[in-house]
């Protein structure tokens, strides 16, 4: 694994020799193709770690949400030790759907036949026993999948043999360790949030900053205008990271004196592969997780969360948080308007690629090698 990234290029300067200056667009139909869609679904959401969403949305023992693992409904949930666990979420029944939402759930009780199960999983309770053969109900348990939390970020996958997150995101921990983002502290989520596009679509919105100026004209275009980004090495296969900085004139107040003066500018865009977003600033950190309905609609479970010195120091730090939600908002529609236009846009079936922006798109294409390479290949382990 490289050294952390260094931020080192901005567009005031020529590429260097690891920039590609000439970049084609993803084809329309990547975007439209069914098939490609259910292979990407088979190979990408069902055999690599796929982002859920923040430890601190379940800080107590039952708190629980619900989410799909590709084509699958899962539950996760805070145990008693204070372990996240991920599990298959149908009774061992009739297949009933257990849980929905989120909230607190001590036991966990199907709606259907009232089969009951502990927080972990095993099930406790048959209904009017008498009617199945004890040795088929004894000892068993929902299906528990391998779950993974790292910088506070929570992954799940349905496979035990993968590399841990650990690891795999060992650079970017290193390149974000003054800003202690596993501590920031959860303020704000969205669990359902039906965008009209692929999901690789809003990946690739997320993570470019060539729109920011031009399409949050009411959020946060004016602040972290376009011309401001500032590109690194790729650290990684399982992200990519660069900053839509801040202007001089909009530099926030910072309450974490362990940032350095580059760090306090900056406002750093990361894809966490394959389906994970997470744009952190010295203050918040406005992220996502997605989950393909079909091929062009997308949940975005999204969220906002706040640095504890921001909680402690800020002079009205609820206030604060209402301001940031806010602009944050804003920024939302005006990215699912874009995403909605270019779905649609996409329908034509051009064969004919678009072209990507030097350096400012060069996110994209490390995005759709990982595509690439995980379908292929894949993913790491």
């Amino acid at each position: 694994m490289s050294s952390p990234v260094k931020f080192d290029h901005t567009l005031d300067q020529p590429l260097k020799p690891d920039m590609p200056a000439r970049m084609l667009a993803a084809p329309q139909s990547v975007y439209t193709d069914p098939e490609v869609f259910a292979n990407e679904i088979a190979n990408i959401y069902e055999k690599d770690w796929v982002m859920v969403g923040r430890g601190g949305m379940i800080p107590n023992p039952g708190d629980y949400f619900t989410a799909m693992l590709g084509r699958k409904p899962i539950i996760v949930i805070r145990q008693k030790d204070g372990s996240i666990r991920a599990m298959a979420n149908f009774c061992l029944h009739r297949y009933a759907k257990l849980l929905t939402g989120s909230g607190t759930a001590k036991r966990i009780v199907c709606p259907y036949h009232a089969w009951t199960y502990e927080m972990g999983g095993a099930l406790i309770g048959v209904t009017d026993r008498d009617g199945f053969e004890k040795a088929d109900t004894e000892g068993r348990a929902l299906e528990t999948l391998s779950c993974d939390e790292y910088m506070g970020f929570v992954f799940v996958s349905l496979r035990d043999d993968l590399q841990p997150l650990s690891k795999r995101l060992k650079g970017l921990n290193d390149t974000l360790t003054n800003f202690d983002v596993s501590n920031y502290e959860e303020r704000y989520v969205e669990h359902e949030e039906v965008w009209h596009g692929n999901w690789k679509l809003i990946v690739e919105n997320f993570i470019e900053s060539y729109h920011v100026t031009y399409a949050h004209k009411g959020s946060i275009g004016p602040t972290n205008p376009t011309r401001h980004a500032e590109f690194g090495s790729q650290s990684d296969d399982g992200y990519f990271i660069h900053s839509n900085s801040y202007r001089p004139e909009d530099y926030p107040e910072i309450f974490n004196d362990s940032l350095t003066e580059e760090e306090r500018r900056r406002f750093y865009v990361i894809p966490l592969y394959p389906n994970g977003l997470a744009a952190v600033d010295p203050n918040f950190i406005w992220w996502m997780a997605l989950e393909p309905l079909g091929v062009d609609r997308t949940n975005a479970r999204w969220g906002l969360c706040f640095s504890r010195d921001t909680m402690e120091k800020c002079p009205d730090p609820d206030g604060f948080v209402k301001e940031i939600i806010k602009v944050i908002e804003i920024a939302t529609k005006e990215d699912q308007e874009m995403v909605s236009r270019v779905q649609e846009g996409c329908a034509f079936g051009s064969s004919e690629p678009g072209l990507l922006h030097a350096p400012l798109e060069w996110p994209l294409k490390a995005f759709s090698e990982y595509v690439r390479k995980t379908i292929e290949d894949g993913p790491m382990r």
